[in-house]
């Protein structure tokens, strides 16, 4: 994450925003087999729809062979700025219709974790990233879009360094971050989800934030 050397102003305004959008929260009228998430439209007219006049924001795309990246970026009219790190979703068809459904999770998803948005429960994406089936070390079959074993290393090593970070229990912060996907395990997520949620800790953690 970037940032400029004073984000005081900025704060100003996100504060400032936060008490717009409790007026306004998107509704969550997208569907998928997973269950009703939050459209890129609705949550982009409820950002939009709560900004104060002092703050705004840009999402740049950028892609390669292997997936697509958005970098959001917030500012405020002072001239303060915070850069957020690229979320990045992987395709495994190539043509239009993956990289279009990478783009639109990764938009949606970027721009929902900048403002503190909740965009769950979701996975339009799975276009992008839709696989044959994989098989367990039993034989008995998996969805391939289940977390994979380093995402959930990783995820329980970040869950432990925010607890230490905000003086809470591990069982909480876990509890805080499974619960907007509805499940009460890491094992349960999905690759997408863990990686959202990855990218959100490992976004407050390097910011200094906590949870």
């Amino acid at each position: 994450m970037e940032k400029s050397e004073s984000i005081k102003n900025l704060a100003t305004s996100m504060a400032q925003f936060r008490k717009n959008l409790l007026k306004a929260q998107p509704s969550k009228d997208g569907k998928s087999h997973y269950g009703n998430y939050v459209t890129l439209e609705d949550l982009t007219a409820a950002v939009d729809g709560a900004l104060p006049e002092s703050l705004g924001y840009t999402q740049e795309a950028t892609s390669d062979p292997n997936g697509v990246s958005i970098t959001t970026m917030l500012f405020d009219a002072s001239g303060e700025y915070i850069i957020y790190n690229p979320l990045s979703m992987p395709v495994q068809r190539k043509d239009a219709q993956a990289f279009g459904s990478a783009e639109t999770y990764a938009r949606r998803y970027s721009l929902s974790a900048a403002f503190g948005v909740s965009a769950s429960k979701d996975d339009d994406g799975q276009q992008a990233t839709k696989a044959a089936p994989s098989k367990t070390q039993n034989g008995t079959k998996r969805p391939a879009d289940r977390v994979t074993t380093d995402q959930m290393t990783e995820l329980t090593k970040l869950f432990k360094q925010t607890s230490e970070v905000t003086n809470g229990s591990l069982a909480n912060v876990q509890k805080y971050y499974l619960g907007q996907f509805n499940v009460s395990n890491i094992s349960q997520l999905t690759k997408l989800q863990a990686d959202e949620i990855i990218t959100v800790v490992k976004r407050k953690l390097n910011g200094g934030n906590k949870k």
